[in-house]
């Protein structure tokens, strides 16, 4: 079992991370919680893969099980999954004895995260993020959100978790375009400030030898986020200017958030580059390192649309630069410098 103790401002939480949590997750949650009853929110393919394995932990850990199971995919971060969220706390009159425990991927745990912040009574808020992207990025944060229309999150709110429980070995469930989605923010997690981590992923040969190590993968890159604070964490935005900008020119029916990042990144470093920020080929690591776990290199887009959707980035803001493998700069760059690594970098 690893601890990291992660913060949100003065706000500090426990990630606990150990392969098989799952199964022990009752045990867990008693040593730590107490709690009398848990409410366990899941997806149907949580459910199916993992919800008999948490109702029999809760139960021989003497707490009381409530389950609620919402349909797979966008469902769960909509008005909708809100109501039946919020509608499942009031019926069961969740108290600040119990626990209230989100399992599966971001979507879940984003509104989840959001009904507990909204719900009319303190709620002591555990996450079992059960995704790669969930497990390397956003078990720190304390971000929710909702979407009100397609590709929007703004209805949100920052509430931290009381905590968070990974087990690693859920990544193993994974499909595989997802898995390697998620793969893309373990790179830009070990670009970003983790050269030995970003070698590691070079030498990796394939899923199964990155699944045998993946306790120790998930751990740096929660590491990597919790030592980072104030600006230097804008290091971890690294290519998600761009790749804001393809999901939305793509209006989210392309590439997959990680997917985007990994395009982001590639013609992030092409351009720094070029402008003499970034080390000589530094790009080639990087391309390489993404190629390696099937990641593409390019993204289909309307270029008039690509052009507004830059544009719309702003004429200045802090931007993750990758100096080299291993460490990025946040410098003060606009719209030009994206649509001079958008229009001018070989796809």
């Amino acid at each position: 079992m690893q601890r990291i103790r992660a913060s949100v401002g003065d706000y500090y939480y426990d990630i606990h991370l150990d392969n098989g949590l799952t199964g022990r997750l009752g045990d867990r949650l008693s040593e730590t919680l107490h709690p009398r009853r848990a409410l366990l929110i899941v997806d149907e393919n949580i459910d199916r893969l993992y919800g008999a394995r948490v109702v029999r932990s809760l139960e021989a850990a003497m707490i009381r099980p409530y389950v609620l199971t919402l349909p797979t995919g966008g469902y769960a971060q909509t008005l909708d999954a809100l109501r039946e969220i919020t509608a499942a706390m009031t019926d069961m009159a969740l108290s600040p004895e119990d626990a209230l425990v989100a399992m599966g991927g971001g979507k879940l745990c984003d509104s989840v995260g959001y009904a507990a912040w909204n719900y009319k009574s303190v709620v002591r808020l555990v996450y079992v993020p059960t995704t790669l992207i969930g497990m390397a990025d956003w078990a720190v944060g304390g971000k929710t959100a909702l979407e009100y229309k397609l590709g929007s999150r703004m209805i949100g709110s920052f509430f931290p978790p009381t905590l968070t429980l990974i087990d690693p070995q859920t990544v193993c469930t994974m499909p595989e375009r997802e898995f390697e989605s998620g793969m893309a923010e373990v790179i830009k997690s070990a670009c970003a400030a983790d050269a030995a981590l970003f070698h590691q992923l070079e030498t990796l040969t394939g899923r199964a030898a990155v699944e045998v190590r993946m306790e120790e993968i998930a751990w740096r890159c929660l590491a990597i986020k919790q030592s980072l604070s104030g600006t230097d964490r804008r290091k971890l935005l690294l290519g998600h200017g761009l790749a804001n900008a393809i999901e939305t020119a793509q209006r989210y029916r392309g590439l997959l958030h990680g997917e985007a990042v990994g395009v982001g990144m590639r013609v992030t470093a092409c351009a720094a580059e070029r402008c003499g920020m970034s080390a000589r080929g530094t790009a080639d690591r990087i391309a390489e390192c993404l190629q390696r776990y099937h990641l593409p290199m390019t993204a289909v887009v309307d270029p008039d649309f690509m052009l507004r959707r830059i544009h719309a980035l702003g004429e200045s803001l802090d931007t993750a630069v990758p100096e080299r493998v291993g460490w990025c700069a946040v410098r003060h760059l606009g719209n030009a410098f994206f649509a001079d690594a958008w229009f001018n970098t070989p796809m």
